[in-house]
């Protein structure tokens, strides 16, 4: 999860396409031999969205589609263009439990073990509940889709899910771009789905495909309370077409499907946009709801200002390409918070659960890419229009952030994996 490089995204710091002095030195190094041995990118390839057609899996409770829509969002959002007072907090550091090769994606299992992926290899690894890390890849994305990345732009393979019934059907959902055989560029994103067999990561299937750009992709995969799979999309643009209605393009969206990545018939803009759930994002790396809500919270990072933190309700227009930022224009969503000129690119979220570190409990846990890095904050749950503290606690939280099976924050940088911990 990743770089502003990405043309005012993200950039795991290391990874910004347009400003390769400032790489890290070890990554420079990995990148460019990469470059040197790798021959034509190849990949699978396509210049439109569609979904693919898996055999029909029996439908659950939560794939069945009903007939009436979710009703769009009503909380008022409170606009904040200065950044909200910190809180008083325990002091926090970071223990290095892996290092790693850009490790863009975190997922924790069900058993305690915490899969991630590295973006460039399209390998997904796994550290064992011990904290050490299988030498064998979990998957290997690149190898089963012939992918071979030639130039180094923002697109690789990243978020990682897994299915609110794994334990019944031992699903995975992960999202790569793949290469233009034309340029290297990325051409394509696939959301796909493994099946887990003796802890690997077997029969893999395309569900879906987006159009994927030199920047601003499909960076994270995330199960709501709902049961459904929400997909942030990025768009890369100043405008769209003239007459084009900016609904039936899939990108700069919070997408809503069901396991199948298919429609699940009560998604808010109905048969104009069936799989759309809210719209108008630059580019929403991630998102995290509040517990038992249709509300969640994401970050967002502007062209090049105006990054921002969003309250996403269903059926809300957060303004992109049109709008940045705070704004009074009619029918848009303002931000929580508006960075204005500070350029932080938040990427990772999660809503913290667990009662190992009981000060950040009920609070939204937020990495900066290249900001603040760790950052806490506490919006009410009776009043989620208003976000009230903001504090950085950890500089290392750059990409992706997960809570684990025991109540543990897992979080990496671009080089590592790390897990929190008190003074």
């Amino acid at each position: 999860m990743l770089n502003r490089g990405f043309a005012g995204s993200y950039s795991f710091r290391t990874a910004r396409a347009h400003r390769p002095g400032e790489l890290e030195s070890a990554v420079l190094r990995a990148l460019v031999f990469a470059a040197c041995v790798a021959a034509l990118a190849t990949g699978c390839s396509g210049s439109s969205e569609q979904a693919a057609k898996p055999p029909a899996a029996p439908p659950t409770q939560v794939d069945r589609a009903p007939q009436t829509r979710v009703p769009k969002g009503t909380v008022a959002v409170t606009s904040l263009q200065s950044t909200p007072a910190a809180e008083r907090l325990p002091a926090f550091r970071a223990v290095r439990i892996a290092n790693a090769n850009l490790p863009a994606g975190l997922a924790a299992a069900p058993d305690g073990r915490i899969l991630y992926s590295e973006f460039w290899t399209g390998r997904v690894r796994i550290i064992r509940a011990n904290g050490t890390v299988d030498p064998k890849p979990w998957a290997d994305v690149n190898q089963i889709y012939g992918i071979r990345w030639t130039r180094f732009y923002h697109g690789g393979l990243s978020g990682i899910a897994f299915d609110p019934d794994h334990d019944r059907n031992r699903f995975v959902y992960v999202v790569t771009q793949t290469p233009s055989r034309r340029n290297g560029q990325p051409d394509m994103t696939l959301i796909l789905r493994f099946k887990e067999v003796n802890g690997r990561g077997t029969a893999p299937r395309v569900l879906y495909r987006i159009r994927a750009k030199i920047f601003d992709n499909v960076y994270s995969l995330v199960f709501g309370p709902d049961g459904m799979l929400y997909i942030p999309s990025g768009f890369l643009g100043r405008s769209r077409p003239k007459g084009e209605d900016p609904l039936t393009d899939r990108r700069g969206k919070i997408l809503r499907v069901n396991r199948d990545a298919e429609p699940p018939g009560d998604n808010p803009f109905g048969a104009r946009a069936p799989r759309v759930w809210a719209a108008g994002f630059k580019n929403a790396f991630d998102l995290a709801f509040f517990p038992g809500t249709n509300l969640a919270v994401a970050g967002e990072s502007g062209p090049e200002a105006h990054d921002e933190i969003n309250l996403v309700m269903p059926g809300h227009d957060y303004g992109y390409p049109d709008h940045q930022g705070t704004t009074t224009a009619r029918g848009i969503t303002s931000p929580l918070y508006d960075y204005g000129s500070d350029r932080t690119s938040p990427v990772g979220i999660i809503h913290y659960t667990g009662n190992r570190h009981p000060a950040l409990r009920g609070r939204f846990l937020m990495c900066e890419n290249h900001g603040r890095g760790l950052i806490v904050l506490r919006i009410n749950r009776s009043n989620p229009g208003r976000l009230l503290n903001f504090t950085p606690i950890h500089p290392d939280c750059t990409v992706d952030i997960v809570q684990t099976l025991d109540g543990s924050v897992v979080f990496s940088s671009s080089t590592a994996i790390y897990r929190l911990a008190g003074s």
